[in-house]
C-alpha cells in the first residue's frame, strides 16, 4: 500500500469502506404535500479511514510532515490494486491520530518506535494528466 511516495503497511484496513452512500438525495415537500426527490451520484468526497494497524516513527513523521503542506491529491494505491486520488481529511477530528504502542518518554528519537495510527483521507478529482 502506498500513498504517494510512502510505503505504508499492506495490512491497515478501510474501516469505514462500507458506511457510505453513492448517491447524494434530498427530498422536500411540494405545495401539495407531496415528496419531491433528488437524487444523483456522488463524484467524489468519500472517506477512507485506515486504521487496525501499527506504524513505525519514521513514517509517521513522513505522514505528519505530508500533513502539513497545504492540500494537493496524492495517490492512495490499496492493497488490492485500487487507487484514489485523496487529500487529508481534516472535517472528521485529526487527520493523523497516532498513540504510541508502548508509553516511552524516549520514542520520539526511536525511528522504529510502533504507533497504532488512524489516516483519515478523503477521495477528490484526480490531477489532470500532464500534456505531452
Amino acid at each position: 500500500m502506498t500513498l504517494d511516495d510512502l510505503t505504508l503497511p499492506d495490512s491497515l484496513v478501510w474501516t469505514d469502506e462500507f458506511n457510505f452512500n453513492q448517491m447524494a438525495q434530498e427530498t422536500e415537500r411540494s405545495l401539495t404535500g407531496g415528496l419531491l426527490v433528488q437524487e444523483g451520484a456522488k463524484q467524489f468526497g468519500r472517506p477512507i479511514t485506515l486504521s487496525e494497524n501499527w506504524l513505525d516513527r519514521a513514517t509517521l513523521d513522513a505522514l505528519v510532515t505530508k500533513e502539513g503542506l497545504a492540500t494537493t491529491p496524492m495517490t492512495l494505491v490499496l492493497a488490492d490494486g485500487r487507487e484514489f486520488a485523496v487529500i487529508f481529511d481534516r472535517t472528521r477530528g485529526p487527520a493523523i491520530e497516532a498513540t504510541p504502542v508502548h508509553r516511552l518518554a524516549t520514542a520520539a528519537n526511536v525511528p522504529t518506535w510502533k504507533y497504532q495510527v488512524t489516516l483519515r483521507l478523503l477521495t477528490v478529482e484526480p490531477p489532470p494528466e500532464p500534456e505531452e
